[in-house]
């Protein structure tokens, strides 16, 4: 799974400067690093586990955006306070220590469009995409990041968010294969869509003029209404990270 992600954060990161065109040469920022993140052992675990992440931001001029988080943007319209455009996401899939009979649901690659909006407070957003592969079904998502500077070297961010998938995704996470159905005498969640409301902080301490220590911290409560399943034995989803980037760009410094 590592491997896979490395590569991703390559490919895109390759893809960026291609898909922007010409840029000014002091107009980039990269921040790389890794993190220790507490995460369920799977979607309705209540048991949790630790693995090790990598951590991967990119800035190519005012349009072009990479993350391992927020996956590849590129607004390619823009009117005002409004973006619109591509994007491409990768979506990782929590499969340990599920029961016998379930589905392995395989990491994703979603592609899409987005529309975002700035205020002065924030900015709300908007995303549809289709995955490629994996559950082959649609997710979207609608959110509202926010966050202001504390200190000059303390940061802290905040996002609310709606996220959606189709039941192709439900059955892929929550299903079983039909002779376990049948052994439990559950359903497999042919019909139902996958819904959660959650929100996000992230607090960023500068530790010198190119290191950041980040750490964030997750809470999303599974709202659509699944049935009970050895699989889903919780709706409470939650996630803490804590990590280390390094910063390179023309100015030298984080944003």
């Amino acid at each position: 799974m590592r491997r896979t992600v490395l590569i991703l954060a390559g490919v895109v990161g390759l893809a960026a400067p291609l898909v922007a065109g010409p840029a000014a040469a002091e107009d980039w920022s990269v921040d790389l690093g890794a993190a220790g993140r507490m995460r369920p052992t799977h979607l309705g675990a209540p048991d949790y586990t630790f693995d090790v992440v990598p951590i991967v931001e990119a800035e190519y001029g005012s349009r072009v955006k990479v993350s391992l988080d927020d996956g590849l943007k590129w607004a390619a319209f823009r009117t005002g306070p409004v973006d619109a455009g591509p994007i491409v996401e990768y979506r990782q899939s929590f499969d340990d220590h599920l029961p016998p009979g379930a589905f392995r649901m395989h990491d994703a690659v979603e592609v899409g469009g987005f529309t975002s909006v700035k205020t002065p407070i924030g900015v709300g957003e908007i995303r549809l995409r289709h995955a490629i592969g994996s559950y082959d079904g649609w997710s979207g998502d609608l959110s509202f990041d926010t966050g202001a500077p504390i200190t000059p070297k303390l940061t802290i961010a905040g996002q609310a968010r709606l996220s959606w998938a189709d039941s192709n995704f439900t059955q892929e996470y929550f299903g079983l294969r039909p002779h376990a159905a049948r052994s439990f005498g559950l359903p497999r969640f042919l019909d139902e869509d996958y819904l959660t409301a959650g929100a996000e902080v992230d607090v960023l301490r500068d530790i010198s003029p190119k290191t950041r220590l980040v750490l964030a911290l997750t809470g999303d409560r599974i709202v659509s209404e699944l049935q009970p399943s050895p699989l889903f034995k919780t709706r409470d989803i939650f996630t803490a990270s804590l990590g280390v980037t390094y910063h390179w760009s023309p100015s030298g410094h984080p944003k």
